[in-house]
């Protein structure tokens, strides 16, 4: 299970189900809605601030602002965009802002809200698609040679996952499995997807602190990605090539709000 949204507009870019910006997980609520009773999708203003983008849980509401299909589409199916294929090019491009309020006012999990929001694309833009297989390029989380340094959550397991998230080279995670650590790695960090083969069970806390790639040399500043997360939490990343799902588009029309 993993994440609702709310995002920082300037540090941080939290997509995750916040309690107000901050790392702080909301409850699941039992008997959540399986749909949206009304929502309205529409244009993105052409003069938004690139930076006024993302995905936001508002209590019970899904709302994104400044977004693509496929940054709904990757949130909703927890796919790289490598994973998904076909499609007319609009699918990438153009930016909509999403309005959507459940039956209820009860907060869906967030497997709940993340199928409803598959819904949601599949009637208002139409599609229609299929899976594949593909050999694609991929990174394993892995144990490294050391024990891992992992800080258990204190969280209620049956919370949502929360993310954190700074193009600087930040991302902290919250009550996140090594699953969920590595869907967010290949969602805000790396270029291609990311599968867990840690095999270490639980739901941990974890600061990643990095330098990317072009960013000034510094003395004090940390190591490559790479480095810092065999030296920071004992995991590291191994490239592979693996049959891997892919989800091809099919058709796809422009949204409506019928």
């Amino acid at each position: 299970m993993e994440q609702g949204v709310c995002f920082m507009r300037r540090v941080f870019v939290l997509l995750v189900a916040f309690l107000g910006c901050g790392l702080i997980g909301a409850q699941q609520t039992a008997g959540a809605p399986t749909g949206f009773a009304v929502a309205t999708i529409k244009p993105s203003a052409a003069d938004g601030p690139a930076n006024m983008t993302g995905i936001q849980i508002r209590g019970s509401r899904f709302a994104t602002e400044g977004t693509t299909f496929l940054d709904v589409f990757k949130y909703a199916y927890d796919i790289h965009p490598s994973q998904l294929v076909g499609g007319p090019d609009w699918l990438r491009t153009e930016k909509f802002d999403i309005l959507a309020d459940p039956e209820t006012e009860k907060r869906p999990s967030s497997s709940q809200m993340k199928v409803m929001v598959q819904q949601l694309l599949v009637d208002r833009f139409h599609v229609t698609m299929h899976h594949e297989q593909k050999v694609l390029s991929v990174y394993a989380l892995v144990k490294a040679k050391d024990e891992p340094k992992l800080t258990a959550s204190a969280a209620d397991t049956s919370g949502i996952p929360v993310v954190g998230y700074s193009p600087r080279g930040e991302l902290q995670v919250g009550n996140a499995t090594m699953a969920n650590f590595a869907t967010f790695l290949q969602r805000f960090v790396l270029d291609r997807p990311a599968v867990d083969k840690t095999g270490i069970p639980g739901r941990f806390d974890l600061v990643l602190r990095w330098t990317p790639d072009g960013a000034p040399e510094e003395a004090s500043a940390p190591p490559g990605l790479f480095t810092a997360i065999q030296e920071q939490l004992g995991l590291k990343l191994e490239a592979v090539k693996t049959a891997t799902d892919v989800m091809v588009i099919d058709h796809a029309e422009q949204p409506t709000n019928d």
